[in-house]
């Protein structure tokens, strides 16, 4: 995180306990941005009804995590929409030169060229517990992260209609 404003929206979307570490973090590693960061949530608005946006409810434990999209990347996008449609029963969503969308099942499945990386995403409502994570144009918190064999994993707080891009 570069700045107060990152970790303020960072710590907005943290229930108080984890919101209290990352102060007592902050503390031992930058003092003086500690101090501005508690001054900030201390300012903070705490009526509900002057909220901009209601916050998904955290799911339980049990509850898995939701794969919301694969995004595959192919040499060629039209030659791509003819063949996936051909050989599966895919629902083709949307499509421009750089991009084709199809629905399978409750997952998108994503043909991107190859300007465009690879990789999936998933939906998991508590993902600023996860770590330091971003808030998009669009309202979704969203983590961007890679596994140890290099696969890039994006990880959201909820899907609207431009979720995962």
């Amino acid at each position: 995180m570069d700045s107060i404003d990152d970790y303020f929206e960072y710590a907005m979307d943290l229930p108080e306990s984890q919101r209290q570490d990352l102060l007592k973090r902050l503390k031992q590693d930058d003092p003086a941005l500690a101090e501005q960061l508690q001054a900030a949530l201390d300012g903070q608005v705490k009526n509900p009804d002057f909220l901009c946006q209601e916050q998904p409810p955290i799911p339980r434990g049990d509850e898995p995590d939701v794969l919301h999209h694969v995004t595959v990347v192919v040499g060629d996008v039209p030659d791509a929409i003819a063949w996936y449609s051909k050989v599966f029963r895919a629902k083709l969503l949307r499509q421009d030169t750089h991009r084709a969308v199809f629905l399978l099942g409750a997952v998108e499945l994503h043909l991107v060229d190859e300007r465009q990386p690879a990789g999936l995403t998933i939906v998991r409502r508590d993902v600023a517990a996860m770590g330091p994570s971003r808030r998009r144009p669009d309202g979704v918190r969203g983590l961007h992260l890679v596994d140890p064999w290099g696969n890039a994993i994006e990880v959201i707080d909820r899907v609207t209609n431009s979720a995962g891009g």
